[in-house]
């Protein structure tokens, strides 16, 4: 019991040191659905009216929380301690309900909505909490189809675009991008009354959970394979449109059922704005976590990005061309960006 208390006040000063500092909450353009979840009207009626949309949202942000609290102790130390099964499924569940964020949103949803949906959040929490700790301790391995490589691929790219996907798919924005598909895949399918005027919002809300991947194509392993590109006898062009088709193809695929118009407009728009910030800035991004992006590019992509992604569904096919246009002009700054850096 002793030892259970030691962990816990350790846990405690952890989360008074993170809490301490804004940048234990990462800028994540995914965290921009939640604003299209406010309708108006009683909070009950806002509550229930967007259960299902809520639920797609915070089970990916509750997922990485989880993750977090897996790592926040050294799992090599907490394996020396003689605790039991229980005693260790305890503190993994403290430290996780000590997570800054899921503290802010825990009163957010108890101060709006009120205590049955403060206590629906704890209870989905709980859940997801409890199903990643318990699968954190299969031992299982995912393996790829025998025969299936991207290195393959012609122009010498296939090596690029096969370090990229595994940097994307390492990712959680691809992750929630992918439930969110999947989702809204089997709404229009099974759905008994689908509203077709969902599709395109869904579109873009799955465009928004991948939008921030593109502001660190270059960075989401830290910059190591920004120096190997480096030494790659390739132009800076070809790199730039092979990991901008690695984003793009996923992209469209997952949005293929919804509207695909929607998806292809915001994606092309994003990577335009997130060209900059890729090439130009800095940034750590372990994997496994949201990625963290620039709060400036991350607004201009989702308020620029939505209103190309709703114009390619209501106004018509032309307002593709203009994105791919801007896409285009992206390609060549990019380009010159590119070699600035090379000379630098």
């Amino acid at each position: 019991m002793a030892q259970i208390l030691a962990l816990l006040s350790l846990l405690k000063k952890l989360m008074s040191k993170e809490l301490s500092s804004l940048s234990s909450v990462r800028f994540n353009n995914f965290l921009f659905c939640i604003l299209f979840l406010m309708p108006g009207g009683t909070r009950s009626v806002a509550f229930w009216s967007t259960l299902f949309f809520q639920i797609v949202i915070l089970a990916p942000l509750l997922v990485t929380f989880s993750i977090d609290t897996q790592h926040r102790l050294p799992p090599d130390r907490v394996a020396t301690w003689p605790l039991t099964r229980t005693q260790r499924l305890l503190l993994s569940s403290v430290s996780f309900a000590l997570n800054p964020l899921f503290i802010v949103l825990f009163f957010g949803y108890l101060l709006w909505m009120g205590l049955p949906a403060g206590l629906f959040f704890v209870l989905l929490a709980l859940i997801i909490h409890g199903t990643v700790y318990a699968i954190g301790r299969l031992s299982f391995k995912l393996r790829m189809p025998a025969g299936f490589s991207l290195s393959r691929l012609p122009l010498q790219t296939g090596g690029i675009a096969q370090e990229m996907w595994r940097e994307i798919s390492g990712t959680l924005d691809f992750w929630a991008a992918l439930f969110l598909a999947i989702s809204g895949t089997l709404y229009r399918l099974f759905g008994r009354a689908p509203e077709p005027e969902a599709f395109p919002v869904l579109s873009l809300f799955v465009g928004i959970a991948m939008s921030t991947i593109a502001q660190r194509m270059l960075r989401l392993d830290e910059g190591r394979a920004l120096l190997r590109y480096r030494l790659l006898p390739i132009a800076g062009w070809k790199l730039l449109v092979t990991q901008d088709m690695t984003f793009l193809i996923p992209l469209a695929v997952m949005v293929s059922f919804l509207s695909l118009r929607t998806g292809v407009a915001f994606g092309l728009v994003a990577i335009a704005v997130g060209r900059y910030p890729s090439l130009a800035q800095r940034a750590n991004q372990r994997r496994w976590r949201f990625v963290g992006g620039d709060p400036r590019f991350g607004v201009a992509q989702v308020l620029l990005g939505g209103f190309a992604g709703i114009g390619a569904a209501r106004v018509g096919l032309w307002v593709l061309p203009v994105a791919f246009a801007l896409y285009l002009v992206s390609v060549f700054w990019g380009e010159l960006l590119w070699r600035r850096s090379l000379t630098a």
